[in-house]
């Protein structure tokens, strides 16, 4: 066994370890509980509480049953064997009727009956007929208060992952006050010399409620506690007044601290101790309330505060002011840089964004050439072409073709007589252009960046300006839903709310039965719930296990894409050499938007594959930073257009699909024509802009198409087609191939496969090709009833 795997295994030994030993505690709480509930007595004959505490920790917490039961059973045996036996068949006759098939009673009505029929057999038996009125009496108050305590727990008993996720209502608290007081009843004969445990825990309950609550809950709980005690032993009801005087001094003195809290519950006692000689304060009495005190001096004030959070939780009203306030504060602050980036953005943007493309314009007449005594022949009505002569020299040094620039300079050469320095002027006015072009891409490449910087400030601004309580208004309506279709979902987070980006995350407790799973509530209730609300599909983003503080399941349901892309690349270099021109990636940018990018640097040598895979990795590093995909294009060229490396370039080809409402977007930097096939129907996107690194790019402009499922897009490098034949007729054949295989029920790796066996039948490819082939499709819900049959769409005969 490796180290790893020892340290696993000793983590889940210690895991298990830990939830033996809080189930553990948990049981002796109840067993606890269960016996003192089982020795009170009210009104000194009625012990209504056994089978009602029983009836709630059967059904909620199953597993404690038997802490409960065995705890009931022993704790009646100091009042006899006989209340042993009563119990018993309280408990049977409880779970007969529970079980009984034809009818189904409330909980607190079958306890409440179990009790009276056990209570009437046994009382009849034991008198030989009809008991005496005063038993009857007993009889009916213990069934009464036996259904009365049955609501109590109700409210107090909760789920167990309410404990320790909801809030402690009023409701909750006097039940808990109501079962406390019971139990303080059956302590009564607990009393070890000069100390006596049930006004030793009335001390420390009123104590810790007056450093809690103050005044206002000191004070409920002494005379709740006070009420109760007194009422069931049918005497000392002075001690109600002593318990109530207590919690107010208590509370009182909260304002000095736990040292004020101590004094001020001790001085009634003292009080009464002289004003009044028939209540039972004796040295145990003042004993057990110094001890309390003590005690309560001691309790850590981790404590204190959660029962605090629990009693008196935050108003949602004050966090929600609070995030107003600093919703409102940090805008103010963006707002004041917005305005600066809007004054840049007015600066630059709007004086060189707006200006027109300039047209390609005619090459003026060089300076050498004004002061030649051959300027009319060369420029003048019967010219010699020398104008036709200079552009194609310009066109031919932005290509890139050395033999082309050779056979130009000789036709200038033959007929200038200056060419000499004709040339100079050339190279002179080809590098003024080069500068200016470089200057109006930096402007335009710094305007386009300010106008990034100001939609995402709008776009921050926007989100903070919205509804604050958004999440916590769609939180409720979701809460609502699911209670309306009785889901138990006792914890919900709405992390994200951006349409298309949602994501939620449900606790739910774990499946209940064995042919149930973790997920089958949220795959077929929980789903069609949330795409009902939002009005867009969801899926199940991951599913966790937790047993902390308590077992459950983390369900995180996030927006689900309508559409999903399947795709395959074709690719060869030219003569299968190692060195291929072409570079592609296609990856998502986040689950809702697929990126393709395509670009083919000039030539097939080792430069042309390091400058297209360098333009594919720029252009990647941009989309990562939410960059612009123009501001990205642009910033592209400048960049590319200052590199070292003369006359090498590289096209791209870049388009996003959003998976969520089906677009495609589309920017071509002397890319070649993408096409969309819908059935017998072809869509071209094409583009005229040049090449990344062209000094003559001024715009790349963004072509959108919608889409449809089962839409087939291709995209290709200028390889696929050959320069020997006519293109027109190439692209023809080939788009009639991919129409015939792409309605096929082939996989996309064999319908790509077949298109390109098929074209190569017809033509040669010489050069570097990629061929790019996405299929669209309709994502369907796992929930869903039925799903789509995809149809053939090829011609049958």
């Amino acid at each position: 066994m490796t180290s790893i795997e020892w340290y696993n295994t000793a983590n889940v030994d210690e895991q298990k370890l830990g939830m033996k030993k809080r189930q553990l505690l948990i049981g002796s709480l109840f067993f606890l509980t269960s016996f003192f509930l089982a020795q009170s007595v009210v009104f000194e004959a009625a012990v209504p509480f056994s089978v009602p505490f029983w009836a709630i920790i059967r059904t909620k917490y199953k597993e404690y049953a038997k802490y409960v039961l065995f705890g009931g059973l022993i704790g009646c045996v100091f009042l006899g064997l006989g209340q042993v036996f009563i119990l018993a068949l309280q408990i049977v006759m409880y779970e007969c009727i529970m079980r009984f098939r034809y009818w189904q009673l409330p909980q607190s009505i079958a306890v409440s009956l179990a009790v009276l029929l056990v209570q009437i057999m046994w009382q009849g038996v034991m008198y030989q007929g009809l008991p005496p009125v005063l038993v009857q009496f007993y009889v009916g108050c213990e069934a009464a208060l036996a259904l009365i305590m049955t609501l109590f727990m109700q409210v107090l008993f909760v789920n167990s992952h309410e404990w320790f996720t909801s809030h402690w209502t009023y409701e909750k608290l006097g039940s808990g006050l109501v079962v406390f007081a019971a139990m303080l009843t059956g302590m009564q004969a607990i009393v070890i010399s000069y100390f006596s445990l049930p006004i030793f825990l009335l001390q420390l309950f009123i104590c810790f409620g007056a450093l809690v609550g103050s005044v206002p809950l000191a004070t409920v709980i002494g005379a709740v506690l006070g009420t109760l005690i007194g009422v069931a032993k049918l005497s000392f009801t002075g001690m109600l007044s002593v318990a109530t005087l207590t919690g107010l001094c208590a509370g009182m003195g909260a304002r000095v601290g736990r040292f004020g809290v101590a004094i001020g519950s001790i001085l009634p006692s003292v009080f009464f101790l002289f004003y009044d000689a028939t209540l039972p304060l004796d040295s145990v009495y003042f004993t057990s309330i110094a001890v309390g005190s003590i005690v309560f001096l001691t309790i850590p004030n981790k404590y204190s505060e959660k029962v605090r959070d629990k009693l008196f939780p935050q108003r949602e009203e004050i966090l929600l002011a609070r995030q107003n306030w600093l919703t409102e504060h940090v805008t103010f602050k963006l707002e004041h840089f917005q305005h600066f980036v809007q004054f840049m953005k007015e600066l630059v943007f709007e004086r060189f964004m707006t200006a027109p493309i300039e047209e390609a314009k005619e090459v003026s007449p060089m300076n050498t050439c004004l002061s030649c005594f051959r300027y009319d022949r060369c420029w003048g009505a019967q010219s010699n072409g020398m104008d036709k002569l200079m552009t194609d020299w310009f066109h031919m040094k932005g290509v890139g073709k050395d033999s082309g620039i050779h056979r130009v300079e000789e036709q200038i050469r033959y007929k200038c007589v200056k060419s000499t320095k004709i040339f100079e002027e050339l190279e002179t006015e080809l590098y003024r252009e080069r500068i200016n072009g470089q200057y109006f891409h930096g402007k335009k490449m710094i305007a386009l960046q300010l106008r990034d910087m100001s939609n995402h400030l709008n776009q921050l601004i926007a989100e903070m300006k919205e509804e604050t309580i958004s999440f916590v208004s769609v939180e409720k309506d979701i809460t609502q839903r699911l209670k309306e279709a009785h889901i138990e979902c006792f914890q919900l987070d709405v992390l994200s709310n951006k349409p298309g980006a949602r994501k939620i995350v449900c606790a739910l407790a774990p499946a209940r039965v064995n042919w149930e799973e973790d997920t089958t509530l949220a795959e077929r209730m929980i789903l069609p719930i949330l795409y009902d609300i939002f009005e867009e599909p969801f899926e199940i983003e991951k599913v966790v296990a937790s047993d902390k503080p308590f077992r459950h399941i983390q369900v995180s349901f996030r927006s689900a894409i309508s559409f999903e892309v399947e795709y395959d690349i074709y690719s060869m270099s030219k003569d299968a050499t190692l060195y291929s021109g072409d570079s592609h990636a296609l990856f998502q940018l986040h689950p809702g938007l697929f990126a393709i990018l395509l670009s083919d640097g000039m030539g097939q040598s080792k430069e042309a594959q390091h400058e297209s895979r360098k333009l594919i990795h720029l252009m990647r590093e941009c989309l990562n930073y939410n960059m612009n995909p123009e501001t990205a294009m642009h910033t592209l060229h400048y960049v590319m257009s200052l590199k070292q490396q003369d006359d090498m370039y590289a096209t791209l080809d870049f388009a996003l699909v959003d998976l969520q409402h089906g677009d495609l977007w589309s920017w071509k930097a002397g890319g070649m024509s993408t096409y969309i096939l819908r059935g017998k129907e072809v869509l071209k996107v094409e583009s005229n802009a040049a090449p990344v690194g062209f000094l003559s790019i001024s715009a790349v402009e963004a072509e959108k198409r919608k889409l449809k499922a089962g839409d087939v897009i291709l995209m290709h490098s200028d390889g696929l087609f050959s320069s020997v034949d006519d293109w027109d007729e190439q692209e023809e054949i080939f788009l009639a191939n991919a129409q015939q295989v792409a309605g096929t029920t082939k996989t996309i790796q064999e319908k790509l496969t077949t298109i390109m066996q098929s074209f190569q039948s017809y033509y040669d490819i010489e050069d570097d090709c990629t061929v790019l082939m996405l299929e669209v499709t309709h994502v369907v819900p796992t929930w869903a009833v039925f799903r789509p049959v995809q149809h053939s769409m090829s011609n049958s005969s």
